[in-house]
């Protein structure tokens, strides 16, 4: 899918009578004859395509993580309309293309933005996966890179191989939303724990994260699983799941979480063994109504909750659930919060993208406040952010994961430093499977 939006009316169908130049004419042609685009401008004011920014939006619109692309797409444009697409008198002409979810289809679709579309930002981004193949064509194309979706993997904002002086992120990272988890778990007194992650990248580094800090405090992952993305039967999992464990550590992102709320029930453990939902997979918003009554009393650690009290949230809450008819969870705003980085920045340099570095350093400059809470990045291009412990209530006879304890303006080293968290010898791809030993994850070089 591909739409350009950059203003509310269509420079192709402005009527004559109202005096445009007569060039408007031929416009309309070449425009109706492609059918491939819609560009708006204001009425009577020549535009020429050297004036439109153009940013390309990289979501899965299909495939396993469709409801967090969709979700992440209506928050980007929510903020784009918000401010008229324009910034710093330039039109934003906003190309959407639909990544399925596939590292490879992201890549193509990253060079045809850039290559053949002339797009000058790249934004979107929900897998993991897709998230470090994109970043290696940002890095080779020197194209600017804004992570506004779910990818988290840690790498890519710390020191390190993938390090890309052309990327930043504005929506999260694995490790912060864990190890808020982890420490609310230990201070709850839970000691042991068995963890189910999704076997991809984003699942191993979260899982990992939790599993590190876990161990810091004097806690341990009992039992690790990895059923793959788009597993349709936890059936086995769930039957071995060691139930002697204080607590399930759970991260199953798209509708994987779903199915695994809805087995969790049926294999009557609801009650049984409590759930710790990292990034609230299970308890996704959209999934509360289908789930019921057999969610409540489940925990989730996010960095954002669409019940917290704060005017951004109210404001945002209600315009989201008029365009989705849903709740948010945590992609419309990390979508909202990415646009208004990117439209920040392009203030702040006044609508000049040709020096890159200028607008970079442009892009980890920005803070405002947001429905996520407070919003800044630091030198590695990483946000800055609240955490929050949830649990599911009923509100009004609605299912909702209200806030029960709140993690300020954590960065992506909590509860390190950069030099102590950078000592450890080993990340995550080295430790898969062994996150039952404590003294792998916590050995240093």
């Amino acid at each position: 899918m591909t739409t350009r939006k950059t203003g509310r009316f269509d420079a192709a169908t402005a009527p004559d009578a109202e005096g445009c130049p007569a060039r408007r004419r031929v416009l309309r042609a070449i425009v109706m004859s492609a059918a491939i685009a819609v560009t708006l401008a204001a009425p009577c004011l020549p535009t020429r395509a050297a004036d439109a920014i153009k940013i390309g939006i990289l979501l899965p619109l299909s495939g396993n993580f469709t409801p967090n692309g969709q979700q992440t797409l209506t928050g980007l444009k929510m903020y784009f309309d918000e401010i008229g697409n324009t910034a710093a008198g330039h039109q934003l002409d906003l190309i959407v293309e639909d990544t399925q979810g596939k590292p490879d289809v992201a890549v193509t679709k990253a060079r045809k933005l850039v290559e053949r579309d002339g797009a000058q930002v790249l934004t979107g981004v929900v897998s993991s996966g897709e998230a470090l193949a994109v970043n290696d064509y940002s890095r080779e194309s020197k194209v600017p890179l804004v992570l506004s979706g779910d990818a988290g993997v840690d790498e890519l904002t710390i020191p390190g191989p993938l390090a890309n002086p052309y990327l930043v992120r504005t929506s999260q990272n694995g490790r912060t939303v864990a190890a808020a988890a982890a420490d609310w778990a230990y201070k709850k007194g839970w000691r042991k724990v068995a963890t189910i992650g999704s076997d991809y990248a984003g699942g191993v580094d979260t899982i990992f994260a939790f599993a590190q800090s876990f161990c810091q405090l004097g806690g341990q992952v009992v039992q690790e699983q990895w059923p793959p993305i788009g597993t349709s039967d936890f059936g086995p999992y769930l039957t071995n799941l060691d139930r002697k464990a204080d607590g399930l550590v759970a991260f199953s992102p798209g509708a994987d979480g779903l199915r695994l709320g809805r087995q969790y029930s049926e294999f009557g453990l609801n009650g049984k063994l409590t759930v710790l939902d990292i990034f609230g997979t299970i308890v996704y918003e959209p999934n509360l109504p289908q789930l019921g009554d057999a969610t409540l009393g489940m925990y989730s650690s996010l960095f954002y909750s669409p019940w917290l009290k704060t005017p951004e949230n109210e404001r945002f809450v209600e315009e989201f659930r008029k365009q989705m008819g849903t709740l948010p969870s945590n992609e419309g705003p990390n979508g909202y919060v990415g646009a208004h980085a990117i439209v920040d920045a392009i203030t702040a340099v006044n609508g000049d993208l040709t020096d890159t570095m200028k607008f970079m350093a442009a892009l980890k400059a920005v803070k405002f406040s947001s429905p996520k809470g407070n919003i800044s990045l630091d030198k590695y291009g990483q946000v800055i952010q609240s955490m929050y412990i949830r649990e599911v209530e009923k509100i009004d006879g609605q299912l909702g994961n209200v806030p029960i304890a709140t993690y300020r303006d954590l960065d992506q080293f909590w509860p390190y430093t950069d030099t102590e968290f950078l000592s450890f010898k080993y990340d995550y791809k080295e430790l898969k499977d062994s996150l039952t030993d404590c003294g792998k994850l916590l050995a240093k070089k």
